[in-house]
């Protein structure tokens, strides 16, 4: 078989498969809206300052728009719902400051949505799952910015994706700018992980 034939029979690979997760997502959309909670996954993320680091969680988050062409699942759209009230670091005086004006202004903002777009298929993870690569079309407060994510198929039985992104906090008008010579400034960048398995639709 020659190299051509292999790499044709690779990417119709890649696509069925990238069908397949776009019709898990789509599947996962139809079941959370149904039961109206969030889908069984984790979105977590990590704030550093020189003290050390802070891992905090969003509990309720939802799908709240899936637009997805089983012929052309690079076209797909997804929108995920976060309501940033449900953050939590396990530190209550924590959670309370991050939802303070200070930083995301929960009374003003409660919401974030975040649009994913534009999957490509990008080979193989670490663990040698199937790796994706999408625009993730972030909005928190009033700002809204196009940012690279990547996610990956850690399981078709049940269907698991993991992934993650990195956001300029800064940027985004959560807290102030770092300053070097203030041990408690938190880091501009924090990685925001995500997994999810995905449930068939009732």
């Amino acid at each position: 078989m020659s190299l051509g034939d292999r790499q044709k029979i690779g990417q119709r690979a890649a696509a069925a498969l990238l069908a397949a997760v776009a019709g898990f997502v789509f599947a996962w959309a139809s079941a959370t809206d149904a039961a109206e909670e969030s889908p069984s996954g984790t979105i977590t993320f990590e704030g550093k300052n020189l003290f050390g680091t802070a891992q905090g969680t969003f509990h309720r988050w939802r799908i709240a728009r899936a637009e997805i062409d089983r012929s052309q699942p690079e076209k797909g759209v997804v929108v995920v719902e976060v309501d940033i009230e449900s953050v939590d670091t396990g530190n209550g005086r924590r959670d309370k400051h991050l939802r303070s004006n200070d930083f995301f202004d929960v009374a003003s903002y409660p919401k974030a949505t975040v649009r994913v777009h534009s999957t490509r298929p990008d080979g193989q993870s670490e663990r040698g799952n199937p790796r994706y690569t999408a625009k993730f079309d972030v909005h928190i407060k009033e700002v809204e910015k196009s940012l690279d994510g990547a996610f990956e198929v850690t399981s078709l039985d049940p269907p698991t994706v993991e992934g993650e992104l990195t956001i300029d906090r800064v940027e985004f008008g959560v807290g102030g700018p770092y300053r070097r010579w203030n041990p408690m400034s938190v880091q501009r960048e924090v990685p925001v992980r995500f997994s999810a398995t995905i449930q068939s639709a009732r």
